[in-house]
C-alpha cells in the first residue's frame, strides 16, 4: 500500500510521465528501498483491476491519469488489522499534541467503518492492557502542517514566518521543503533556506505561519536525511560526524547494555564492572545532553574536543551549587 500510495501521489503531482525504471529511482530516494521494474509492473497492473485510469503514453514512455479525478480504493481490513492500528493508535498518544494524534483517531473510525457488522473490537480491553509514558510534547498548528506536507508532496517552495529561540518577531523564509523529521515529541523540517543559501532545519511548532508558493523545484539526487539526523540522537545541523566513546561506571553498565541506544554501537567491556559505548554521530551537542542524564556515572572519552565541551558544561553546572 506505501509503493500504491506513491504510485497515486507521483501521477497526481508531477505529471511528468514517470516509467517503472522512474519509480524504482525515485522509491529508493524517497524511502530508501528498492524494488525492480517488474514489482512496480505488477503494483500498476493491479490498480487497474481497482479501476484507476492508468494509461501508458508511448510518445512520453511514461504512465499518466487519463482521469484525474480518480481517488484510491478503500484498504479491505481484517480485526487483526484493526488492533495493530489500535496499537499504534495508542504508541501516538506520545505525539497527542501535534496534528498527527486526531488524525490518526479519524484514520481508525474510518477503517474501523471497514469491518463486516459481526466483527466486535472492544478497544478498552486492549487499551486497559497497554500504557505509553510520553515525552513532552509541543503543538503544532493544522494550517502549518497541512501546508508544509502539500509542499513536500508537490515539491514546491513554501513561505514561512519563523519565531526563532531568542527573537521577539518571527522572520521570513522561503524555503524548498525536503524532509519531516519527528523525534521525542518534537517535529522539525529539513529543506533549502533562500536566505541562507544552505539546507536549514525549522522546529514546526516555532513556524506561525506559511503559505504556499507557485514556484515548483526538484529535490537535489543527492540529499540524504540520513547527513542530518540520527535517529538515535537527534537532529542538530553543522556538526562533524564523529568516533564517541562514553565510559559508563557499574551503578549503570547493566542498564547500558540492556538496550540499543544506536545502530552501529559496539559496547566494551572493562576489568571491575564498568563499560565503554563506542558509536559514531553527527549529533555531539544531543549526546552531551544524553550523557548528562547519566550524571556522575558517565564520562566523555573520546573525541577530544566533546571531552572538553563535556568538562567545561560540569564545571559550569557545579559552580551553582558551591
Amino acid at each position: 500500500m506505501q509503493r500504491v500510495a506513491f504510485i497515486d501521489r507521483r501521477l497526481r503531482y508531477k505529471r511528468d510521465y514517470p516509467s517503472a525504471s522512474t519509480f524504482e529511482h525515485d522509491y529508493l530516494e524517497d524511502a530508501g528501498e528498492t524494488f525492480d521494474k517488474r514489482t512496480w509492473k505488477r503494483d500498476i497492473e493491479w490498480l487497474r483491476e481497482q479501476g484507476a485510469p492508468i494509461e501508458y503514453g508511448p510518445r512520453r514512455h511514461g504512465y499518466y491519469y487519463s482521469d484525474e479525478s480518480f481517488t484510491l480504493p478503500a484498504l479491505s481490513l481484517s480485526e487483526g488489522d484493526l488492533l495493530a492500528i489500535l496499537v499504534a493508535d495508542r504508541a501516538l498518544s506520545s505525539y497527542r499534541n501535534s496534528p498527527f494524534y486526531d488524525r490518526m483517531q479519524q484514520v481508525f473510525n474510518r477503517l474501523a467503518a471497514f469491518l463486516p457488522d459481526r466483527v466486535s473490537v472492544h478497544s478498552t480491553e486492549l487499551a486497559g492492557n497497554l500504557s505509553v509514558i510520553a515525552e513532552p510534547v509541543t503543538e503544532i498548528k493544522q494550517q502549518v502542517w497541512d501546508t508544509l506536507q502539500g509542499c513536500l508532496n508537490e515539491e514546491r517552495t513554501v513561505r514561512i514566518q519563523y519565531q526563532a529561540p531568542g527573537y521577539s518577531t518571527p522572520a521570513v523564509r522561503k524555503v524548498n521543503p525536503y524532509h519531516i523529521v519527528g523525534h521525542k515529541g518534537e517535529w522539525y523540517l529539513l529543506g533549502w533556506s533562500e536566505h541562507d543559501e544552505s539546507i536549514r532545519i525549522y522546529a514546526l511548532a516555532r513556524i506561525k505561519s506559511c503559505r504556499k508558493e507557485t514556484a515548483r523545484f526538484n529535490r537535489p539526487a543527492e540529499f540524504r536525511a540520513d547527513d542530518y539526523i540520527d535517529p538515535s540522537f537527534g537532529v542538530f545541523l553543522k556538526e562533524e560526524q564523529v568516533d564517541v566513546a562514553i565510559r559508563f561506571d557499574p551503578p549503570v553498565a547493566s542498564k547500558i547494555m540492556e538496550r540499543s541506544w544506536h545502530p552501529k554501537q559496539r559496547i566494551e567491556k572493562l576489568t571491575g564492572g564498568s563499560i565503554v559505548l563506542h558509536y559514531t554521530t553527527n549529533q555531539q551537542t544531543q549526546t552531551l545532553f544524553w550523557v548528562s542524564s547519566w550524571g556522575p556515572n558517565a564520562e566523555v572519552l573520546s573525541p577530544p574536543a566533546l571531552r572538553a565541551r563535556a568538562a567545561e558544561w560540569f564545571r559550569a553546572t557545579a559552580a551553582r551549587y558551591q
